[in-house]
């Protein structure tokens, strides 16, 4: 089973500001998604000996797990950095706001819009090859039965589409806002909270 959780708030979320692989502190408000998502796994995980957080290996990832793990007892040690969970590359486009990239690159976004799974950001990647990362994650073995995944919006979109083989429109019509948990299991995905 696999809970699929997205890293909290931050402040470059706070004001549209493409994050990708470059990061920003959590908010308050996201500490709180976060302390509140741990305390939701922690009421429905019957088994925390049984449980292992693999996490992005992004600070905002990290951060979250942290508080996850402190909150449902897990020692910060049990924690396992993994780069296939990182956040889809926005290339050149990262540290910028929409407008920026309108400024800097007219027309690009329009571009990407109308093949959004193929489009490779300049110096960054596409969604087709955030599948690929996605997938060997997917496949790989897991270290615990209970596999509690920190990762990020654009990720976790894609993770969620392979698991459910739902088609390329189909997964990026997905989302994963901050405050929600997502259950992977026997083909099926629930979801597991829906507190702000």
């Amino acid at each position: 089973m696999i809970y699929l959780v997205r890293h909290g708030e931050t402040v470059w979320n706070e004001i549209s500001r493409l994050q990708g692989r470059l990061d920003s502190p959590l908010t308050p408000r996201g500490m709180q998604q976060a302390h509140a998502i741990g305390e939701t796994l922690r009421r429905e995980i019957k088994n925390i000996n049984d449980v292992c957080i693999e996490t992005s290996d992004l600070g905002r990832a990290r951060e979250t797990a942290r508080i996850i793990a402190n909150v449902i007892g897990m020692s910060l040690a049990a924690i396992v950095l993994t780069p296939l969970l990182v956040e889809h590359d926005f290339g050149d486009w990262q540290g910028l706001t929409h407008s920026q990239v309108d400024e800097l690159y007219p027309g690009a976004r329009a571009k990407r819009q109308d093949r959004k799974w193929t489009y490779s950001i300049p110096n960054g990647e596409s969604y087709a090859l955030v599948a690929v990362r996605a997938r060997k994650w997917l496949s790989a073995p897991r270290y615990a039965r209970t596999t509690i995944a920190v990762t990020h919006e654009m990720t976790s979109r894609t993770i969620q589409g392979l698991y459910l083989a739902l088609t390329e429109e189909e997964t990026l019509a997905r989302t994963h806002l901050h405050h929600r948990i997502y259950r992977l299991r026997d083909g099926c995905i629930d979801e597991v909270s829906g507190q702000s």
